[in-house]
């Protein structure tokens, strides 16, 4: 044990009194940054008294390991995430047998709070660079605080893993709030505009004369409620927003082809006209009786076919004003 001991103390020493944000993350997407609040974990290392349960520690370590990585940990703080590597990859050469969960919790501790707050500054890069801040600025500011308290325990280098990933997890869900809060607001607003959108469709009759072209815009908008539904509201603006740009595109189509339509009955109507006007000048100076003659066609002839909506409006798809968990 005393082994052990010494190895965490050289390993952590080291590199913990240097340890600050290494080179700037790249952008890995949405995605990989906003995947809910973060639970807290229990680092609690009591009744692990087995080898299986050795076993599940060094694992759960392992993943946790991974879970950093992928969080972009090496990049962001590379000098902390190297100096745990160490001490896992020690415990790990050891092989002595004995009971050593009491140090893979801590260090499993360390890479969940090296993950956590690795997510917390990319998230609040993104909210920066968006301007999101001031949809919640309460929030904002105690994610501030928190990661620089955080930063402030992994320099200290003693801190105990659960005591950093407390407070790791504390920035990452105060940013998380930010950026919930900001993503409601754009996904109302832009449901508004797509309802907008789709009344101006609904008006030129597009739900008939496009039925299946309609059907899917307005789908889009249901998408984006079940995104809401969910507390993803980034994909329900997005759901939103495509779905008012594909109803307005809708709309101008059916209302240009309709105009067109409209225009050529005018034009066949003054042809009509023109026809009778000079039919009946003919009729009188050189009257042909009743006798049908080829070309001309008979006074109740049909020219042009008559709409037959009974009724548009049935086929009108219903969307609620207001959308589940919007407030």
């Amino acid at each position: 044990m005393k082994k052990i001991i010494l190895l965490f103390c050289v390993a952590f020493a080291l590199v913990f009194a240097s340890c600050k944000s290494t080179t700037q993350e790249t952008d890995n997407g949405a995605a990989s940054l906003v995947d809910g609040q973060i639970e807290g974990t229990d680092n609690s290392s009591e009744n692990q008294e087995d080898a299986s349960q050795a076993a599940n520690a060094l694992e759960a370590a392992e993943a946790s390991r991974q879970a950093a990585i992928d969080a972009g940990a090496k990049d962001l703080y590379g000098t902390a995430f190297a100096a745990n590597d160490a001490a896992l990859e020690a415990i790990k050469a050891l092989n002595d047998g004995k009971n050593h969960d009491a140090e893979l919790a801590d260090i499993k501790a360390r890479f969940d709070a090296l993950a956590a707050a690795s997510k917390a500054k990319k998230l609040k890069e993104r909210i920066d660079n968006e301007d999101l801040a001031k949809y919640d600025q309460a929030d904002y500011d105690a994610g501030e605080k928190a990661l620089g308290e955080f930063d402030a325990l992994l320099a200290a280098a003693v801190t105990p893993g659960a005591a950093l990933n407390k407070k790791a997890t504390e920035a990452y869900n105060d940013y998380y709030a930010v950026y919930i809060k900001a993503y409601k607001k754009f996904a109302s607003d832009e449901r508004k505009n797509a309802l907008a959108k789709k009344k101006e469709a609904d008006a030129v009759k597009a739900q008939i004369a496009r039925k299946d072209d309609y059907k899917a815009c307005a789908e889009k908008i249901i998408k984006g409620d079940q995104q809401f539904s969910f507390s993803k509201p980034e994909e329900a603006y997005n759901c939103y927003k495509d779905a008012a740009s594909s109803f307005d595109a809708l709309a101008k189509d059916v209302a240009a082809k309709r105009a067109e339509a409209q225009k050529a009955i005018e034009e066949a109507k003054a042809k009509v006209a023109a026809s009778n006007e000079y039919a009946a000048k003919a009729d009188v100076e050189k009257p042909l009786g009743d006798e049908p003659v080829a070309g001309i066609e008979a006074e109740d002839t049909v020219l042009l076919e008559v709409d037959k909506f009974e009724n548009p409006d049935k086929e009108i798809i219903i969307i609620e004003e207001s959308v589940q968990g919007a407030n």
